[in-house]
Order: C-alpha cells, then sequence, then structure tokens
C-alpha cells in the first residue's frame, strides 16, 4: 500500500480490505511474527466472510451485536474455547487499532464480552502412545527419517512447531545438545535435547545433505521449507494408524507431553516456563496441577504403605460414624 493510498483513508469510506492491509502492515513494522500475522490474517478473512453478507459493508458499520455473533456463529461451528479466545482477542487488537489510528470512530469491540475459557488442556500422548505413534516411521524413507527427528525434538524440548519448523542449520549445536528458538514475541530462548534426539536429528542430517547455516533445518520433499499445515496432516495420520488418534490431537500435543513428563521426571515449574517461552507462570501451573492429580491418583493404587500388606499389631479397620 502506498503513502497516497494511507493519506486517502477515512473513517467514513474505509474498506475492509483497506483496514485489513493497514493492519498488517503494522504488525509487519512492529516485527510481529509471520505465524502471528496469518493468525490475524485469518481471524479477520473470516470476520469479514460472515459480516459483509449480513449487510456490514464496511468496518465503520460494524457494531458490538455483529462482533458477538460471528464469536457465536464460530462457537456454534465447534471451535474450541481456547480458539474463540484467541479471535475475540484478535478482534480487539484490530479495532483498538483502527480507532487509535484515527481509522474508526468508534471501537466496537470496546464492550465486546472476553469468551469464557474452559480450563483444560488437549489431549496428550502417554509414553506408550508416544511410542506406537513413532513406531510407524520405521522406514528408512527420508520423509519417515525427517517426521521422526521432529517428532523427537518436539517431545524432548517442548518446542511448538512454528518454532521447531523456523529452526535454520545453524541454530542447533548437534554437539552441546542445544537448539536457539525464537518464540512468541520474537523472543530468543536456548533448549536442550538428549541423545535421543541428537540421534534422530544426525539421522535426518545425513538424510537431508549438507546445507548452509542459514537453511531450514527441516524441508519438504523439494528442499522448500515445510509447512504446518503440511506436517500436521502427517502427524494425525501416524496417530490413526497407530490408533491414538482423537479429534483434537495434534502435533502441539507434543508439547504438552514434554511439559507433564518433565515436571514427572523431577523438573521445577520456574525451569518448565523458561524452557517453553511462556510469558507468565499460569499456563506452566496448570501443568503442574495436572501432575499433582496424576500423583495422588498413583498414591491410591501404589500406596507404598498399604502394598506391605497387615502391619504389626495393625488395629481391625473401623467403620467411621
Amino acid at each position: 500500500m502506498s503513502g497516497l493510498e494511507f493519506s486517502v483513508l477515512s473513517a467514513e469510506s474505509l474498506t475492509w480490505e483497506q483496514a485489513t492491509r493497514a493492519f498488517l502492515l503494522r504488525c509487519r513494522a512492529q516485527d510481529v511474527s509471520p505465524g502471528t500475522i496469518e493468525h490475524y490474517r485469518g481471524t479477520l478473512a473470516g470476520l469479514v466472510a460472515f459480516l459483509v453478507p449480513i449487510g456490514v459493508a464496511k468496518p465503520g458499520d460494524a457494531a458490538a451485536s455483529h462482533l458477538r455473533a460471528y464469536l457465536e456463529d464460530r462457537k456454534d461451528q465447534g471451535l474450541a474455547s481456547e480458539t474463540l479466545h484467541t479471535r475475540w482477542r484478535h478482534l480487539r487488537t484490530f479495532f483498538r487499532f483502527l480507532r487509535r489510528d484515527g481509522l474508526l470512530l468508534l471501537d466496537p469491540s470496546e464492550t465486546l464480552e472476553a469468551p469464557r475459557v474452559e480450563r483444560r488442556l488437549m489431549p496428550c500422548p502417554t509414553p506408550d502412545q508416544f511410542r506406537k505413534i513413532i513406531e510407524q516411521l520405521r522406514g528408512r524413507d527420508p520423509l519417515d527419517v525427517r517426521d521422526y527427528a521432529i517428532m523427537c525434538f518436539l517431545a524432548d524440548t517442548g518446542a511448538r512447531l512454528s518454532e521447531a519448523l523456523a529452526l535454520k542449520l545453524g541454530d542447533v549445536d548437534m554437539a552441546g545438545g542445544t537448539a536457539r528458538l525464537l518464540g512468541k514475541g520474537r523472543r530468543e530462548r536456548l533448549v536442550a535435547f538428549g541423545s535421543a534426539a541428537r540421534t534422530a536429528l544426525l539421522a535426518w542430517l545425513r538424510a537431508r545433505g549438507e546445507g548452509k547455516p542459514e537453511e531450514r533445518l527441516f524441508v519438504d520433499r523439494f528442499g522448500g521449507p515445510l509447512t504446518r499445515g503440511a506436517f500436521g496432516q502427517r502427524f494425525r495420520r501416524l496417530a490413526r494408524a497407530a490408533g491414538v488418534y482423537t479429534r483434537r490431537l495434534s502435533p502441539h500435543a507434543l508439547r504438552h507431553f514434554f511439559a507433564i513428563q518433565f515436571l514427572r521426571n523431577g523438573g521445577g515449574v520456574l525451569q518448565l516456563q523458561r524452557l517453553l517461552g511462556h510469558s507468565t507462570l499460569a499456563m506452566t501451573k496448570r501443568y503442574a496441577a495436572l501432575t499433582d492429580d496424576d500423583s495422588l491418583a498413583d498414591h491410591r493404587k501404589a500406596s507404598p504403605l498399604d502394598r506391605l500388606g497387615p502391619l504389626p499389631g495393625e488395629r481391625k479397620r473401623v467403620r467411621l460414624r
């Protein structure tokens, strides 16, 4: 969009296309991550597709009731509560930008209520289920070797799929067993991986062939960047073949797998927060609460004292009144 186009924008004439382009340009100028920009683009495309047919032809025509109807429609289509809340945040950010820059006289999202989020974690494979999934990749096909390495890396580092797919060859220190990730808000963090993941990565590097440090670590069959969608479809097919598929299971489940196993193996909550790149402890505490519940259930099944059998001098059980 040229400077001349910006000069003629006004609250009265602003179109959805102009508003979207101006907002996404602002996101790029603020160095918002490409993945987040694509999420914004998807939300706004869905909003426009919903509003225009019901007569909301431009942003200036939108009211809180229209945005509320859009979110209700997404909910009726089965959108998860967490995703619905993300859509709400996208709308707030978009309309606040338009109002702040004088492209709207009023912000219709100002009184838009936040959708209630169901506090639950997405399905997470158990260690046995994880083994069953990666057992589907026993072949020597380069794509099998690649996907085996990706899954091992995700499960051993807690990286987001987008972070793993953005890795460049120069970001990974095979000797030291570390990788430098670029996360949300373009914050960098260093994660470690163990010998099993290192072996999987080395096998993929042999299959991939040598490359320059600035080239992507994980590429498609043509040497181009591997997309989240392509790997997501592949993951779901493998999970189905392993008999552990559920509708909400996705590669992101391996991040939850890492978090839960890390805590079960004695890792601390603060260390987990840093490794996952969470800006607050809120999400990390949800993992801790889940493992606390698991520990209680495990104790009921394997109480050390109860498993010893009758104790010397143990009194007969009595019923409490």
